[in-house]
């Protein structure tokens, strides 16, 4: 009989583990150590907690796990644990994603200077963009390109941190944001490096993403998706698919989407990777080399039969076979953000009815009674979300919509 893979899993959620045990791998899965609730993880699995974003604690543990039986793949589908996975990767000469371009993906200031180095590459509009070292930076680089401008964590998720500074009169004030940003004790502060924060031009038009996976180079646009973003707090509190733009829009995004993973240097595994919808065609605003949130995975298998979560684990353990082409959709599918007032949370009201609905593609709230909800200031202090499908993308947005309105978390 022939002895199962081994998968090294760096990170993630109950959900990330039960795609991984699809793969039927044996499992080493690194959770942090406050990462302490119970998970009903089976057979084949073996759970280690430990820091996995300090380089050295994650080297040790992973060169004796391998030493005692090699590691066939290592795989991560957080954002935190995207560049320890690939330093491993490195470190035990596995083929999956090195962390040389891991990092431009979890760094948008490096991946902005790599896409400026590969100004050839077909269709890519370079964004103009600096790193901000003070306040004077801030009024030069308005002064040089206009306002409004951006500014965002090179390190951040989540939509956390981003400011919109709309004139030089509000320098002041974005420069004060970032240093409050740093030491307050929204809990991204402690995930994330927010040293460093960038300065990129404003790009003006609707929001889209295109939902990829690469198989050893191959880039194969599952959907692009339409996002509706929050304009007080720039989060994206809408998600649905397929987006409804015409096909030369949507072919634009598929054709940019690959010269930007190209140019990055990706070629195997899922993507994220975020637009501007232009008169001049689409804008990178970002991309992550992980499956996006939002329910964005049960949207597209909900639609395409296209499971990319799975496929991040059996493509590089070699048992998958690559996709040639890009699904068809069948209806549409659409995600809304969950918020409420801030407080404790008293009872939560309709998620059962929600549920039982035919139409509900899934619900995953975070919150419950006595959990206490933060004000809403980005992404993650959403509390999970509701999602539909539908017989179209407009018919699927009615149906979270009305869904939505049927939970109540009500708070003291």
């Amino acid at each position: 009989m022939t002895p199962a893979k081994r998968l090294l899993l760096v990170g993630g959620s109950a959900t990330h583990l039960s795609k991984a045990r699809a793969s039927g791998a044996d499992i080493l899965w690194v959770r942090l150590p406050e990462e302490t609730g119970p998970v009903d993880t089976g057979d084949g699995v073996e759970v280690v907690h430990a820091d996995y974003a300090d380089a050295e604690t994650l080297r040790r543990l992973a060169q004796e796990a391998h030493e005692v039986r090699p590691f066939d793949a290592v795989v991560s589908l957080t954002e935190p644990g995207l560049d320890p996975a690939a330093r491993v990767n490195d470190q035990l000469g596995l083929a999956g994603t090195g962390f040389e371009v891991a990092h431009r993906f979890t760094d948008k200031y490096l991946m902005r200077r790599r896409l400026a180095e590969a100004a050839a590459a077909p269709g890519i509009r370079l964004v103009a963009c600096a790193l901000v070292e003070d306040e004077r930076s801030l009024r030069d680089f308005g002064a040089a390109h206009g306002y409004p401008f951006i500014v965002k964590p090179t390190c951040g998720t989540a939509s956390f941190g981003v400011l919109k500074v709309d004139g030089p009169e509000l320098t002041a004030a974005a420069w004060a944001e970032i240093g409050r940003l740093r030491t307050s004790d929204h809990p991204l502060v402690h995930a994330y490096d927010l040293g460093e924060f960038i300065m990129e031009e404003y790009i003006d038009g609707p929001l889209c993403s295109a939902e990829a996976f690469s198989f050893d180079g191959h880039h194969v646009v599952a959907t692009v998706t339409e996002a509706i973003t929050e304009e007080s707090n720039h989060v994206h509190v809408g998600h649905a698919i397929p987006a409804r733009v015409s096909p030369a829009v949507e072919a634009d995004v598929v054709r940019v989407t690959g010269a930007v993973l190209d140019a990055l240097g990706y070629r195997d595994g899922a993507t994220h990777t975020e637009f501007k919808l232009t008169p001049e065609g689409p804008v990178l605003i970002e991309t992550q080399a992980r499956v996006g949130g939002a329910l964005l995975n049960q949207l597209i298998s909900t639609v395409y039969g296209l499971d990319l979560q799975e496929l991040a684990f059996s493509w590089p353990l070699g048992v998958a076979p690559a996709v040639a082409e890009r699904p068809k959709p069948r209806g549409g599918a659409a995600s809304w953000l969950i918020v409420t007032e801030p407080g404790k949370v008293r009872e939560v009201r309709g998620l059962d009815e929600i549920l039982a609905k035919p139409d509900t593609v899934g619900v995953d709230l975070w919150v419950g009674p006595g959990d206490v909800v933060r004000s809403f200031d980005g992404q993650w202090d959403g509390l999970g979300h509701v999602a539909s499908k539908g017989d179209d993308t407009t018919d699927a947005i009615e149906r979270c919509r009305r869904s939505l309105a049927e939970l109540r978390i009500l708070t003291d």
